[in-house]
């Protein structure tokens, strides 16, 4: 009796080891290692702050295995690009691996310094010279020579102007930096006896032809402050005729209708930059001045938008053009037909010896006169001791006192 009891027993016992050899069969045969990773399985990291191991754990059914995890990484964090972290484990053998995808960017703008700082001062009438600057950037190195500088300083006219740096580098990053130069203090250089002839609203089939001739015949520079000149070969051959001449050829607008181009400050420069794309497109030439239709001083502009003359002389010279009213008025514009003499009497009654004297004279078909004037005013001016010169970068201007 007893030793059936101990049989049974022992066939239980058997059986219960078979059950579990076959369980522990079954779960070997359907159970592999797992890798669970720490963090995100695909991330993003700037050059900046660089890349850290998030961490990971495996296991084996129940048991730890983490320590058995082998690592394989090519992640650069001080390269842009993508990479990846491959992690791999072995038991029993039996392996799992999986993949932690990590993508290296450039989120950092360069770094701008400008030399001298970012407020310097300079004399009226001197000659202004960028202190330089330099850029450096993360990812590209150095990028100075691909840095952009905006705006002008007009050092003939005392006051605060804006010069702006940027710069972007390969994953459009960009750094932007202002300089403000402070224009002040006693003229560093005294006024010339020169003369700066201009004439606005041309070019025109009749008139200009003719002045342009008179400027070479007595070798006189002057400076043209053009509008829209259409599609006409004459015209184009005429300016770039001028240009080889030595003259100065300026914006005037490729519009000259007030209600139009003074509606807004996008207006006006939109009327600006169509005339200066225009210009080096036909004459292969980059104005750098411009003229107000009616000059900086107009009040016509209050009937299009108050105020956007006092926005407009600050907007025109931070987008790096220089621009120039006149303190010698020809009078030609008060009227057609205006007599030869009258104009020579108000040019040499405006010149003045200590004093840059910017003429304002007209050059559209109905301005025949003005013609007919510039022979007498030359000669006058060079009997007087004057000299004349064509409106250039950095020098000469004058800027009326704005009313609107």
């Amino acid at each position: 009796m007893m030793t059936k009891r101990i049989i049974k027993i022992l066939f239980i016992i058997i059986a219960s080891l078979m059950s579990i050899a076959l369980a522990l069969g079954i779960i070997y045969h359907v159970t592999e290692p797992s890798i669970k990773l720490k963090g995100e399985a695909s991330m993003e990291k700037s050059l900046t702050e660089g890349y850290q191991e998030p961490g990971y754990e495996a296991k084996y059914w129940f048991i730890d295995i983490t320590d058995r995890v082998e690592v394989k990484s090519d992640v650069n964090d001080k390269k842009v690009g993508d990479y990846s972290v491959n992690y791999y484990v072995s038991f029993l053998n039996k392996e799992s691996n999986t993949v932690r995808n990590v993508k290296i960017v450039d989120r950092e703008p360069p770094v701008i310094t400008l030399n001298e700082g970012d407020r310097i001062s300079v004399l009226t009438n001197s000659k202004f010279h960028d202190p330089g600057y330099s850029a450096e950037d993360d990812s590209d190195g150095d990028v100075t020579e691909s840095v952009k500088v905006k705006g002008i300083v007009d050092t003939f006219n005392p006051g605060t102007y804006t010069i702006s740096y940027s710069v972007t580098d390969s994953y459009g990053n960009e750094a932007k930096k202002e300089r403000k130069i402070v224009v002040e203090g006693e003229p560093e250089e005294k006024p010339k006896k020169v003369i700066y002839l201009t004439f606005d609203d041309g070019p025109s089939d009749n008139v200009t032809p003719k002045i342009l001739k008179i400027l070479k015949k007595y070798n006189v520079p002057a400076t043209f402050f053009i509008i829209d000149y259409g599609q006409s070969e004459g015209k184009i051959k005429m300016l770039k005729s001028a240009i080889a001449d030595g003259h100065t050829i300026g914006i005037h607008g490729y519009s000259h209708d007030y209600s139009k181009i003074y509606k807004s400050v996008p207006a006006f420069m939109e009327n600006v930059e169509k005339l200066e794309r225009k210009i080096r497109e036909d004459l292969d030439y980059k104005p750098f001045i411009m003229r107000f239709p009616g000059g900086s001083s107009n009040t016509v502009s209050k009937d299009a938008c108050d105020g956007i003359m006092s926005e407009l002389v600050k907007k025109v010279q931070e987008e790096g053009y220089y621009y120039s009213d006149w303190n010698v008025d020809s009078v030609d514009a008060s009227g057609n037909g205006i007599s030869a003499d009258r104009i020579l009497s108000s040019v040499k009654k405006g010149c003045k010896t200590k004093q840059y004297n910017i003429v304002l004279m007209h050059d559209s078909d109905a301005k025949k006169t003005t013609a007919e004037a510039l022979p007498k005013i030359i000669e006058w001016a060079k009997k007087e001791g004057y000299t004349f010169a064509a409106m250039e970068k950095g020098g000469p201007t004058v800027h009326h006192k704005v009313n609107n």
